[in-house]
């Protein structure tokens, strides 16, 4: 049995973290990103909550890990969760934040 709500705030919470990349992003541009660990930083938590909270919401709607449609969100969050921050891409996360945040309102 699913739970409306719980589906729903756990979309809520992935959509959030969606506009806060999109913030980042567009807030002072490569430049001020590159030169600013915390950027760097803030960036990544975003994406590992983005990644949890789809991976909750897959939990709570019963859907196997192979049939998500959030999967690759959830394998970049796992990657991040797991990574060492001195080991952090910082242009991979640019351009994955750059590529894949939807530029749409949501």
């Amino acid at each position: 049995m699913t739970d409306p709500q719980g589906e729903e705030a756990e979309l809520r919470a992935a959509v959030r973290g969606l506009r806060e990349v999109r913030q980042i992003v567009s807030g002072g541009g490569r430049g001020a990103y590159d030169a600013s660990t915390d950027q760097q930083r803030a960036l990544a938590y975003c994406w590992v909550s983005i990644g949890s909270a789809l991976k909750h919401h897959d939990r709570i709607t019963g859907t196997a890990a192979s049939a998500s449609k959030f999967s690759n969100a959830i394998r970049f969050r796992d990657r991040l969760a797991h990574q060492p921050l001195d080991r952090l891409d910082i242009d991979i996360l640019w351009e994955s934040s750059v590529r894949s945040a939807p530029t749409t309102s949501c």
